[in-house]
Formats: C-alpha cells, sequence, structure tokens
C-alpha cells in the first residue's frame, strides 16, 4: 500500500443516489479529517467537506489527524489523494466535538466508536447540547452481595439548556443490561421517565440481551454535573 496515498469511496457520488457529490478535478487541495483508521492500514473513516466518507487508508493515521491532501485521479467510483502534509498538528477539539457529534446521531455502532475516539469523550450535539461518555469495557458495577458483578460500564451525561444535565450509568453483565438515569426534578424527570419502555427496548435492540432501567431525580444536595465550556453558559 503507498504509504502517501488514500483511496476514497463516494466522493464522487452519482448525484441519483441522493449523496451530494465533491468538485475533485485533479491538483485539487482538500482538508481532511481522519475519523477511524486500523493500526495497520485499511478500512476507515474521513471527514471531508461535511461528508463522512469511507477511505483506503495506509499504516500510521490515527483517528483526529488532519491532513492536506492533493488529487492524483478521480472517476466515478473513486477517487486517489495524495497526503502533501499535516495540515495541523494539533486537531481543534472544539471541531471535532462537533464533526462527533453528528456521527455519533446516525445510529451506527460503528460510527458512535469512531466518534468516540475522535473527540475523546465529548460529543456537541444539535441545539447546544452536549454529551460527556466514559467507557470501562472492565467495570464491575454493583454486585448483589453474595458474588462480584462481571461486565462493561458506560455512562454519559446530557448537558440540555432547557432540561438540565441527565446522568445515565449503564452496566452490561451476563443477566442483562441495566440502566440508571439521574435526572433534574420536574420535567426532565418525568419525560425520562415517559421513556422508559422506548430505553429498555433500544438496549434490548444493541445489544441482544434482556434491559432494565430505572429514572429518579437528583438529590436537592447533590450538585449538577456543569456544562462543558462553549456550550451554554449555563443552566436556567
Amino acid at each position: 500500500m503507498n504509504l502517501e496515498q488514500i483511496t476514497l469511496k463516494g466522493a464522487a457520488a452519482d448525484p441519483a443516489s441522493g449523496a451530494r457529490p465533491l468538485a475533485l478535478a485533479l491538483g485539487k487541495e482538500l482538508v481532511a479529517r481522519v475519523l477511524s483508521a486500523p493500526e495497520g492500514g485499511g478500512r476507515g473513516l474521513i471527514s471531508l467537506a461535511g461528508l463522512v466518507l469511507e477511505a483506503r487508508l495506509p499504516a500510521g493515521l490515527a483517528a483526529g489527524r488532519v491532513l492536506r491532501l492533493q488529487v492524483t485521479r478521480a472517476d466515478a467510483e473513486e477517487v486517489v489523494v495524495k497526503i502533501v502534509s499535516d495540515a495541523s498538528g494539533h486537531p481543534d477539539p472544539a471541531a471535532a466535538g462537533h464533526v462527533a457529534g453528528e456521527l455519533a446521531l446516525r445510529g451506527d455502532p460503528n460510527l458512535l466508536r469512531a466518534a468516540l475516539a475522535l473527540a475523546n469523550g465529548m460529543l456537541w450535539l444539535p441545539g447546544g447540547a452536549a454529551a460527556t461518555v466514559t467507557v470501562d469495557p472492565d467495570g464491575a458495577g454493583p454486585g448483589d452481595g453474595r458474588e462480584p458483578a462481571a461486565g462493561g460500564e458506560a455512562a454519559f451525561t446530557l448537558h440540555c439548556p432547557r432540561l438540565g444535565a441527565i446522568e445515565v450509568r449503564l452496566h452490561v453483565g451476563p443477566g442483562g443490561v441495566r440502566a440508571g438515569v439521574v435526572t433534574p426534578a420536574g420535567q426532565a424527570s418525568e419525560l425520562a421517565g415517559s421513556g422508559l419502555c422506548e430505553l429498555v427496548a433500544g438496549l434490548e435492540r444493541a445489544t441482544g440481551r434482556p434491559a432494565t432501567a430505572t429514572v429518579s431525580p437528583r438529590a436537592p444536595s447533590a450538585p449538577a454535573p456543569t456544562p462543558p465550556p462553549g456550550a451554554f453558559d449555563g443552566y436556567a
């Protein structure tokens, strides 16, 4: 595999397919961000001009890396570009977070993993909302007192300007999936309670395991998580 060459799929898409084609003349220079890349090279994803494209990548590229590219070949099926240089040695965290947020909302597990790798756990979402995500694949979670629970844990906090901070903790174990949701008291708690059945169904579809979920309002003495800088000024 050419160590300075990237092959893009879908960049010159047929307009009849509904995809937005790019104007990629020979010699045109582009700036792209790597979203996911195998360590040894191969099939990955890049973000280019607002589009997420499949790409055949050389080894040595990591998620988040920004590249300056030049088109060396373009036809109806694929576009080949060469890497001119790094566009920036330090990816812009805010830009990465916005791209990651768009990927995370597409409902594809592979894109979600790419989004988390790209944004380092911070996703910027439409409407000024943001989510912070942590994953512990070896998290023990709460046991039943007789033996430790095995499995993994994930936690995220959705910072919503209108509803406040909504915290979700997931534990995946041999017995299934457990979700605990903590919300501000009032409207957010009522909305979360009304959506419990949908949450349980979604977890069961995603994991193929039985799921349970509970919602509880945040105690008045418990401080709400602070929204990330740049999302909005604070909660009303």
